[in-house]
């Protein structure tokens, strides 16, 4: 509502709107409107009202004969650091003003499913028949087979903005005119993360609550999820700092600047995390070496493969603004064949998604979508209105006869297009015909029907940022209330990124423990019948763990995760130990072995090799899970799932996590007792 004070000499001023809210109708200014500002919305509100307090009559000019002009001076704004009075055409086009109102702006966006409701009959002969190559696409405004050529042509256009304005002024622009920008990142690492607490929010937590859909409800876990082409990792840190270890991750990226950076986390622990970099080791899922090896060292790990897989790869097209759907089919495909490869059935998948305007694409949102029980795409308000950004959702993977017909024809499309990577001659045009495309009538109007909102939307969006860049005195005046409002419904804590607190393990055990001199007390030593009789009444309420150490080289320690390190307790100080990672706040009790691995090749051969672990007796927290008032039983169960989810097979030189297998006292007898302590 509106809060400035009016004084009674103010009161005959023509006021339309002094009891409407200042987010119906733009911004402040335009909520005080006569007919003065009616007619030029560029007028000030609060500077016309102190003109008629000193006499200003409308129509009249200024000066005591009223000889001053009478028609309004405009404003020449300056756009950046260059000369004055240079004219950007594209700009100076635009309104300078806005009109708010032809926005449509909702906090909980309309999430429409397509359902897969006609099973796909297509031999692989035929699918294979499919393919059409040709020169590359060259003028975008001649794909309008799946947009309507009108509003393809303007957002087309409005795209061109980008030519004429400089990064500082869009920045500046589009930080005032989009609605949602005041959420920026919140407190993860990026806005990639916002987009996936959005994303999962509007599917009611299909993805983070896999772990209560009723097709898992006999998996005990922990719930595997990949992430690919998503450096530095919001998508990771959002899931793992709603679920924490109870998930376990897999990502392939590019290395180097685009890399994983979850350790710069305040949030999330990525221990649980594991990044992968393919064959080559450079994390490039258009490689089809890449793409194997992912899936071989995530399939290794999982069994049957993810519950979930997100990928959100892109690349700067600064300059190429309108060819960013032909630059990027390459990510299309390859995302989506890693998903078929690695997502285990009734799983979910979310990859992004630039314009869909060719039949390259809409022909792998058609195959996709055939494997699928259903698809979405959604433009979630945390991606930016004026760029092309979308998701395709798919949700309960079926793998049927037609899921394997689509990997097997995937995997030819994607070994043509790394084969032609570099020719600048040939491209790959289609996949699937135009007239079994259009043939599916639901999916061929879901496509059009979505890419003609999402266009206009953007048009809108571009033709707002223009007007905010020609305009510097607009302002978006529902900033605020929409951040509140997404926050809410995305259920994530309206505060700020905070630094992590530094602690040093001797500070953690202080600080999780009443008695921290407990960990320094020694074992005690039962070596005679009599001593395990005085200390055991009933053997069938105890278990006991085999050790690998001997009386003389004992190697169970207390260890401690702190700060992305680990600290082992080593004769009453805490020492820092390499390639092991355990979530923060973790302390517990366990054995460092050295095992010996046997390695299977595909010719049968056996190769042996060594390898460190560490086997996990017992646990007073795991990360921030607290195990301290848990059951024997219980704490073992947490134990096998935390080891799980942290081992890390893929990594070479990573420290094993395992948990220390017990058994029932009354499995052991006296005479074995007796002779292993000796």
């Amino acid at each position: 509502m509106i809060s400035e004070t009016v004084n009674e000499s103010d009161i005959n001023i023509n006021m339309q709107y002094q009891n409407l809210s200042i987010y119906d109708n733009g911004p402040p200014f335009e909520v005080f409107q006569n007919e003065e500002t009616t007619k030029n919305p560029n007028i000030d509100g609060k500077a016309l009202r102190m003109m008629q307090k000193m006499g200003y009559k409308q129509g009249s000019g200024l000066g005591k004969s009223e000889q001053g002009i009478t028609k309004i001076i405009d404003i020449n704004y300056q756009h950046g650091k260059r000369g004055l009075g240079l004219k950007l055409k594209r700009i100076e086009d635009t309104l300078k003003t806005w009109d708010f109102s032809i926005e449509e702006v909702n906090v909980k966006e309309n999430l429409i499913w397509l359902k897969n409701e006609e099973a796909a009959d297509y031999t692989e002969e035929e699918m294979f028949t499919w393919i059409k190559e040709g020169e590359h696409i060259t003028d975008i405004k001649t794909q309008s087979e799946f947009c309507d050529g009108e509003i393809l042509n303007n957002v087309v256009n409005a795209k061109d903005i980008f030519d004429e304005m400089d990064i500082i002024e869009l920045c500046q622009a589009r930080a005032k005119s989009n609605p949602f920008e005041t959420i920026r990142s919140a407190f993860f690492m990026n806005r990639a993360a916002l987009k996936m607490a959005n994303i999962d929010a509007v599917t009611n937590y299909m993805f983070t609550d896999v772990d209560k859909n009723e097709t898992f409800q006999n998996h005990e876990g922990p719930y595997y999820f990949a992430d690919v082409c998503a450096g530095p990792g919001g998508f990771t840190e959002y899931v793992l700092w709603r679920k924490q270890w109870h998930f376990k991750g897999f990502g392939l990226t590019l290395k180097d600047e685009n890399d994983f950076k979850l350790s710069d986390s305040t949030c999330a622990c990525p221990a649980s995390f594991q990044a992968l970099y393919g064959k080559d080791d450079d994390g490039n899922v258009c490689s089809p070496e890449n793409i194997l090896d992912f899936k071989e060292k995530v399939m290794h790990e999982t069994d049957t493969g993810v519950h979930f897989m997100m990928s959100d790869g892109g690349f700067s097209v600064e300059g190429n603004e309108n060819f960013q759907e032909i630059l990027s089919k390459s990510i299309y495909i390859c995302q989506c064949l890693v998903a078929l490869e690695i997502v285990r059935s009734h799983g979910h998948f979310v990859t992004k998604l630039f314009d869909v305007f060719t039949p390259f694409s809409v022909g792998i949102l058609f195959l996709i979508f055939k494997c699928f029980e259903k698809v979405a795409i959604l433009k979630p308000n945390s991606s930016r209105p004026a760029n092309s950004e979308r998701y395709f959702i798919c949700s309960n993977l079926s793998r049927d006869h037609f899921y394997e017909k689509v990997k097997k024809y995937f995997w030819f499309i994607v070994r043509r297009l790394w084969e032609i990577k570099d020719n600048s001659d040939i491209d790959v045009l289609e996949i699937v015909p135009l007239h079994i495309l259009k043939g599916d009538k639901s999916f061929y109007n879901y496509i059009v029907n979505s890419n003609n909102t999402l266009a206009v939307r953007q048009t809108t969006g571009l033709k707002k940022l223009a007007a905010f860049c020609q305009n510097p005195t607009l302002v978006e005046c529902r900033q605020e209330e929409y951040r509140r409002k997404c926050l809410e419904f995305w259920n994530l804590p309206d505060k700020s990124k905070t630094a992590l607190p530094q602690l040093s393990a001797l500070q953690l055990v202080n600080l999780v423990l009443d008695k921290p001199e407990i960990l320094l007390v020694q074992p005690r030593k039962v070596d005679h019948i009599e001593a395990f009789n005085e200390l055991i009444s009933d053997v069938e309420d105890w278990y006991y763990f085999p050790l690998y150490s001997s009386q003389k080289t004992n190697n169970c320690n207390f260890y401690a995760g702190v700060s992305g390190k680990v600290y082992r307790l080593q004769k009453g100080k805490w020492i820092k130990i390499n390639n092991i990672q355990l979530c923060r706040g973790t302390l517990l009790y366990g054995e460092f072995v050295k095992e010996k691995c046997v390695t299977r090749t595909e010719i049968n051969k056996e190769t042996e090799s060594t390898k460190y672990s560490l086997h996990i007796i017992d646990a007073l927290y795991l990360g921030e899970k607290s195990l301290i008032d848990l059951s024997f039983f219980k704490r073992q169960d947490l134990i096998k799932l935390y080891c799980k989810s942290l081992n890390k097979e893929g990594i070479p030189l990573s420290v094993r996590i395992r948990p220390k297998i017990s058994n029932r006292f009354s499995n052991i007898t006296s005479d074995c007792l007796i002779s292993s302590s000796k």
